[in-house]
């Protein structure tokens, strides 16, 4: 899936400059294009890896390029001063080729809480393509940021086709704070969305699926949603791909007469696609939900292909569909066939029922 991707504020322009480093380290690529925009001209030039003409500062006149010191008010103004030429930036970027824009932003701060959902709404005024928003929950019990993201949430619920969230709250370790955690967190939201966009990009024949997951299987899934949640999980495998070791002997034979990953024994690959799924539903998601309140999800099995036992991948999509209590559940594998990890990415979408957003609803309450 090709996307753009538009990271807004500081915290949106830090992930999107981690998704610009993981796409070029990618042999198939998914993003189109990127770019941040922000209020604050110094947190711009902070973004080293993205180049300086997809960096845009906006609301200079309402900012000072100081950015908002967390002011809604002052976000949302700065975007309806130049709301025209925020949305002509990001046209360089939606090419024919690009199948949904992604914004980026944290919903805690002015910047990302005003701003975003007017930018959503400008760009659904001219394009036909989904555009989603990754919402980057705040941690902690602060009342403001509670108040700013609930908000915002609400902003974008009308404007966006679907919300992947992520809760820093749920990511940080005892006695970690957002910044001190920045680069961890940054990098596990990134590691999710890249295997979500990546899959079904494969160029190479034998990269090329049993069931191949392309766009349109992702923005049926995201689209018309309301709130999406992501499980990631992988495991190391005894393949012998890629590696040095071995005999004289055993590497000639591996040569002539084809890879030993043909010989792998198909119940510990069945075992294996088994426990990485269930890793992956059942371990830490982006954000925390009750699983039975998705309507739809889908799930993304990656590996190299002699694991990737069809048998295995379509018992484990019948599984998450009586784990999730929903009828539409989509499923797909992705070979990776220079690589010793299997990996499942899990996609849980149409959720209802999330415990942090209960608890942001309160603090906000307490702010009012």
């Amino acid at each position: 899936m090709r996307v753009a991707a538009v990271g807004i504020g500081g915290a949106g322009g830090r992930i999107v400059e981690r998704l610009w480093q993981d796409n070029e380290r990618r042999e198939t690529t998914y993003l189109g294009a990127a770019c941040a925009v922000d209020t604050d001209t110094e947190a711009l030039d902070e973004l080293d890896a993205l180049p300086a003409d997809r960096r845009y500062a906006f609301g200079l006149s309402e900012t000072n390029g100081t950015g908002t010191n967390g002011d809604r008010t002052s976000g949302t103004a700065a975007i309806e001063d130049e709301r025209l030429e925020v949305r002509r930036a990001i046209d360089e970027l939606v090419t024919s080729d690009i199948d949904a824009v992604v914004l980026v932003a944290g919903l805690a701060g002015g910047t990302g809480s005003g701003a975003t959902a007017h930018i959503a709404d400008a760009l659904r005024e001219v394009y036909s393509i989904p555009v989603y928003c990754l919402s980057v929950l705040p941690a902690g019990r602060d009342d403001d940021a509670a108040a700013n993201t609930m908000q915002a949430l609400r902003a974008l619920e009308s404007t966006v086709d679907g919300q992947i969230l992520f809760d820093n709250e749920a990511w940080l370790g005892s006695g970690q704070t957002v910044e001190s955690a920045s680069e961890t967190l940054n990098e596990t939201v990134v590691a999710r969305l890249g295997a979500l966009f990546a899959a079904g990009e494969a160029t190479a024949p034998d990269a090329v699926g049993q069931s191949v997951v392309d766009a349109s299987e992702i923005i049926n899934t995201l689209s018309d949603a309301g709130f999406t949640t992501l499980g990631y999980a992988s495991q190391d495998l005894q393949t012998g791909a890629g590696s040095g070791d071995g005999t004289v002997i055993d590497q000639l034979k591996n040569r002539f007469l084809g890879d030993n990953a043909d010989d792998v024994d198909e119940i510990e690959a069945y075992n294996a696609v088994e426990t990485t799924l269930r890793r992956a539903v059942r371990g830490k998601l982006t954000a925390q939900c009750e699983l039975d309140s998705a309507d739809r999800a889908l799930a993304v099995f990656a590996g190299p292909p002699a694991w990737l036992i069809r048998d295995a991948v379509t018992d484990g999509r019948r599984w998450l569909t009586e784990e999730l209590q929903s009828p539409e559940v989509r499923s797909g594998d992705m070979p990776t066939p220079d690589r010793d990890t299997l990996s499942v990415l899990v996609v849980v979408s149409g959720v209802t029922e999330l415990p942090r957003l209960v608890e942001l609803k309160t603090l906000a309450e307490q702010s009012t």
